[in-house]
């Protein structure tokens, strides 16, 4: 039985919700403001997985959502519009190797969808919320209590985005849409003072890789452990980085790469990236 202090603590704590929070990144995102005392809440497409973060984590808030179905994507949002909130994090995303197989229509639709279409509405929605809230977002320093954050959008995006060439892929494509998207919203929101960061990482070691890789994903490059991605997000996100590419030795072959001339980097990435046309 909480007491009342307890309660108290608990309703001024800090509130994120994680939007693809139910594995990989967002979860482990998710865990660990749980473990810092914030609110959280998860949205996630699996019954399965939102059932078991409701047995594991009986305090995580869980909402199901299909980000392929804008009627879905609009229900959530007006299911969440009475919810204050400082953090609120697009972690969804949706992946095919094209480099092996021809986008079929569903395919293209669902990436497309989910990681340009949905979370443009996502952080429309809350930009617009936290607007609203600007006004009324007091610190609470009290004993027992947590201060809050600057109210802040984050999305989870790729390094592949951050390289621009003729023949990028579809993904490669909208997470440098995401990234672009995410900077107007920074600059848009600064006399809000609302906090927009964008995370760029290179190969995160998630169950989702794995899957991709036959069960092992220890022959990617630079890859590192989920923990680790959390300390580099996390840190990104306190030292307020517009756009946190890491890790470090992926972030300095991304720089030398952009400043080729386009025609080598062309040829660079088509020839060791791209599916043989």
């Amino acid at each position: 039985m909480t007491t009342h202090a307890e309660d108290t603590a608990k309703n001024h704590a800090p509130h994120i919700i994680v939007i693809g929070g139910t594995s990989g990144i967002g979860l482990a995102l998710a865990l660990r403001h749980l473990q810092l005392g914030w609110q959280v809440s998860v949205v996630g497409s699996s019954e399965e997985k939102i059932a078991h973060i409701k047995q594991q984590h009986p305090s995580v808030v869980t909402y199901a959502c299909d980000l392929t179905d804008n009627m879905q994507i609009q229900n959530l949002l007006d299911t969440l519009s009475d919810t204050h909130f400082q953090r609120l994090v697009y972690s969804a995303g949706s992946y095919t190797n094209e480099r092996v197989y021809h986008l079929n229509q569903a395919d293209s639709d669902k990436m497309l969808m989910i990681n340009l279409q949905a979370f443009e509405q996502v952080f429309r929605w809350g930009s617009h919320q936290l607007k609203r809230q600007s006004q009324s977002l007091d610190v609470i320093q009290s004993s027992g209590v947590i201060k809050q954050d600057r109210p802040s959008l984050i999305c989870i995006a790729s390094i592949a985005g951050t390289l621009d060439y003729p023949y990028a892929s579809l993904y490669a494509k909208s997470k440098r849409a995401m990234i672009a998207t995410a900077g107007a919203y920074r600059a848009a929101l600064i006399p809000y003072n609302i906090q927009v960061n964008c995370i760029a990482s290179g190969y995160i070691d998630t169950q989702a890789l794995r899957d991709l890789n036959n069960g092992d994903a220890s022959h990617k490059p630079f890859i590192i452990s989920t923990p680790s991605a959390v300390k580099h997000i996390m840190q990104a996100i306190h030292d307020d980085v517009e756009l946190a590419v890491f890790p470090s030795s992926m972030r300095y072959i991304t720089n030398i790469l952009n400043h080729l001339p386009q025609p080598i980097l062309s040829w660079i990435l088509r020839s060791r990236l791209d599916k043989k046309h």
